[in-house]
């Protein structure tokens, strides 16, 4: 084994070198490909998309983009690209995307394009297999985006993408130098192969008598050499040396994590798999044949199992007379033992021996390649996931979402049942954060004190490193929470900033299922990202203090708007109550005068106490204290009430009121508050619209994923054929004391033609809508009081709102 491990050591990195080069630019072929019809359908997308200047910009870019493209991708398909070409002819393929990719953040200047930017880095680290090509690009880059960013209008985002695209830079360049290890590492091996395969040859052409055998061997060798999944590669084998040499038992044992056992990970039959099932092990240099081929690395060939006493016999497999075990050896790596039994005493031979030590050299190298591969899949589902979650990450700067996000996503790597965020605060870890906590759990009560009696948490702090516990009834300092299901395994990692444990990511299973070190290596990148998010949330935190200011001034003015309606509010009320019984006081009614000044009065307390309770309401939804009674409604109902209260006005104007609803499903709404938005909606529809009009109510369902909703709901249009509305100002009419036209030619009354009022009834629709999670916006061709174009309101509503619990 010593001179096959020279042989991989010593293969020249020349070759290494030019066989990834040669595998690079077969990848080049699909990339330019695939890049040149995305840059082409840019192209498009930008004329549709764009306008001005930079429209004609960004489509001569793509297109030049995506002819260069073709152009590379048309040479490598021809042959005319050489080895010695490929990585300048990468570099001017990953240089055309780059310039359209920095135009666009230029032109733009949103600092949001930089996502685009930090996947594109991400990939050309795949892409690359060439470091010292690779960061002279990735360098250039990004000191580029900060010259662009530098030269942008001052905007808080460009610091947060700041640290995002430094996240990116570093995950890049741990993505590449992983790949190419890997890349690297499955060359060696692959060369290395080729050369056993050459000895093969020479031992069928040196050997006569084992010919046949050898045959056998290197068909077996051949059919698992492309094999890249672990466990289907481990049964095939097995299943391919039974059925070709007839033996009563194979099987493949692997070393386990910890290297002092030797565990079942593929067997013939229903044995095999009973075997594996119990994840039967034996301890290395301690139990049986197996256990000593594991400690010595030397095959162990038995003909009579009696006389040996280092075989151990397994109850599941009594009829075993003889028995060869040999080492599964790459690179001078042991990763576990072959096992072959037989019935018959006598069987095996020392030609049996070699040729099957040859078959095992074979078995090692595509266990390596396959493990190989699947370590590089796992990292690049890391990567990609990391990519998500940076993706993620840049749409919200909310810390909750920012946190239960992470969680969601690490979940989906590291099965857990319940996981949390803690954090510290002075000598206690308090949970900001959590996942998988029962319904009644309130973790955020939860408190975790940290000293030397509780050694756990301590040695986080005190060593930074993960901790994992297979089973915490054997830790004696293991504190149990009430009202929680009680722990079995469990996995700590540290939160650090700056080389300061800032907290704890805390991971639990509820059954014996002991987390594994490749697990804790995945928790421990997460915590890298959670504690990069709790930075990123406190420097946002930092910045949004300066506009802290104004805030304060607007909820000033909601709180006069706030004290002045309730101060308003009980002189109105007496005023109303006194003229009310005035009404009907028999000197004022006997005198017509009389009783038209006492109505007038009343009239006019009724419309101011109208107002004062829009003011209210209007503050409501300002301060954010707008409660709602949830029960279940139906809009039908509603919207008959509300009609109800517009007959008079209706008849008096000559106006048309039309309901078109079908069966429509009940909701769970404030009925009370859903009555205001249709109230103020068709004020809004009779107010805007000319004597002799008409207004049409239409309803319909609406399902899942369509419109702005993710979940069911139901959409109201109230559609009118008014005076309509300019689109310059199709969102400023929902805003607070916003009134269409000069307020001069309004008359009063809220429901006459232009009629005038506090311009809040609209702010109040949009405001409970929004409350319930629903939607409310307006369509218009224009503004026009001759033609009358109409208005539509759109009311869009969940069947469960998800504002309000």
């Amino acid at each position: 084994m010593s001179d096959d491990y020279s042989k991989i050591t010593h293969i020249s990195e020349r070759a290494l070198r030019e066989a990834l080069t040669v595998m690079m630019r077969e990848d080049m072929r699909s990339a330019t490909l695939g890049l040149g019809v995305v840059m082409a359908l840019l192209a498009f997308a930008h004329i549709v998309l764009l306008e001005g200047v930079i429209r004609n910009v960004m489509f001569v870019a793509a297109i030049l983009a995506a002819l260069g493209l073709f152009l590379i991708y048309t040479r490598i398909r021809k042959g005319k690209v050489s080895l010695s070409r490929v990585y300048p002819t990468a570099l001017g393929a990953s240089g055309l995307v780059l310039v359209n990719i920095f135009l666009h953040i230029y032109f733009d200047q949103n600092p949001l394009q930089t996502t685009n930017f930090i996947l594109f880095i991400i990939g050309l680290s795949l892409f690359f297999l060439s470091t010292q090509w690779l960061l002279p690009v990735l360098l250039a880059s990004v000191v580029l985006w900060f010259i662009v960013a530098y030269n942008s209008p001052a905007d808080p985002a460009w610091i947060h993408f700041g640290f995002a695209l430094a996240f990116g830079f570093a995950l890049s360049i741990v993505v590449h130098l992983n790949r190419v290890r890997a890349m690297r590492q499955q060359v060696r091996l692959r060369l290395s192969d080729d050369l056993r395969q050459q000895e093969l040859v020479t031992t069928l052409q040196s050997t006569q008598g084992a010919r046949r055998a050898l045959e056998t061997t290197i068909g077996v060798g051949q059919s698992i050499s492309s094999i890249l999944n672990l466990d289907v590669l481990l049964n095939q084998v097995v299943e391919l040396i039974k059925k070709q040499y007839g033996y009563y038992y194979v099987g493949i044992f692997l070393l386990d994590e910890t290297g002092e056992a030797v565990v079942s990970r593929a067997g013939t039959g229903e044995v095999g798999r009973a075997l594996c099932q119990r994840g039967f092990s034996m301890k290395v240099g301690e139990e049986g044949l197996i256990g000593w081929v594991a400690q010595y690395r030397r095959p162990a060939l038995v003909n009579n199992i009696a006389r040996d006493q280092r075989y151990v016999k397994v109850d599941i497999i009594p009829d075993t007379q003889s028995e060869l075990v040999l080492p599964l050896e790459a690179t001078g790596t042991l990763l576990g033992v072959l096992d072959i039994q037989s019935t018959q005493t006598g069987v095996f031979s020392e030609q049996d021996m070699v040729v099957f030590q040859s078959l095992a050299s074979q078995v090692a190298i595509a266990i390596q390649n396959a493990s190989a591969y699947e370590s590089e899949r796992s990292r690049r589902v890391l990567a990609e996931t990391l990519s998500e979650v940076g993706q993620a990450l840049s749409q919200t700067l909310d810390l909750a979402k920012i946190l239960d996000l992470l969680l969601d996503y690490l979940h989906s790597l590291v099965p857990f049942d319940r996981g949390s965020v803690m954090l510290r605060s002075d000598e206690d870890l308090e949970i900001v954060a959590a996942r998988g906590f029962p319904p009644g759990a309130n973790f955020q009560t939860i408190r975790i004190a940290i000293d030397d009696d509780n050694d756990l948490f301590w040695q986080i702090y005190r060593t930074r490193q993960p901790l994992l516990i297979a089973d915490v009834e054997a830790w004696a300092s293991w504190i149990y929470v009430d009202n929680l299901p009680r722990a079995r395994s469990w996995l700590g990692v540290p939160l650090l900033h700056q080389e300061e444990v800032i907290g704890m990511l805390s991971l639990t299973r509820e059954s014996p299922d002991p987390y594994i070190p490749a697990e804790a290596e995945l928790t421990t990148a997460f915590a890298g990202q959670t504690a990069a998010a709790l930075e990123n949330a406190r420097l946002y935190a930092n910045v949004t203090r300066a506009y802290a200011q104004l805030e304060r001034l607007d909820r000033t003015k909601s709180d006069f708007i706030n004290v002045a309606a309730h101060e308003l509010r009980t002189p109105l009320t007496t005023l109303r109550g006194y003229s009310q019984i005035l009404l009907k006081d028999a000197i004022i009614e006997a005198s017509p005068m009389h009783q038209q000044m006492v109505s007038g009065i009343y009239d006019g307390a009724v419309r101011l106490h109208e107002i004062i309770n829009t003011m209210l309401d209007m503050a409501k939804i300002d301060s954010r204290a707008l409660q709602l009674h949830m029960q279940t409604v139906k809009l039908a109902t509603v919207l008959q009430h509300v009609h109800e209260g517009f007959k008079d006005t209706l008849a008096d104007r000559d106006l048309t009121l039309v309901f078109d609803l079908p069966a429509l499903p009940t909701l769970e709404a404030d009925s009370n508050e859903l009555k205001k938005v249709f109230q103020q909606l068709l004020i809004n529809a009779i107010k805007y619209t000319p004597d002799g009009g008409s207004i049409t109510v239409t309803g319909r369902a609406v399902p899942v994923g369509e419109e702005r909703l993710a979940a069911e709901g139901v959409e109201i249009v109230v559609r009118d054929t008014g005076i309509g509305i300019d689109p310059d100002f199709q969102e400023l009419i929902f805003t607070k004391f916003y009134q269409t036209g000069e307020v001069a030619l309004h008359s009063s009354g809220k429901t006459k033609f232009k009629g005038g009022g506090p311009g809040l009834g609209l702010a109040i629709a949009k405001g409970i809508t929004e409350a319930h999670g629903g939607h409310l916006w307006v369509e218009s061709p224009g503004y026009d009081e001759a033609t009358c174009p109409g208005s539509t309101f759109h009311v869009l509503l969940p069947l469960r709102s998800t504002k309000q619990e």
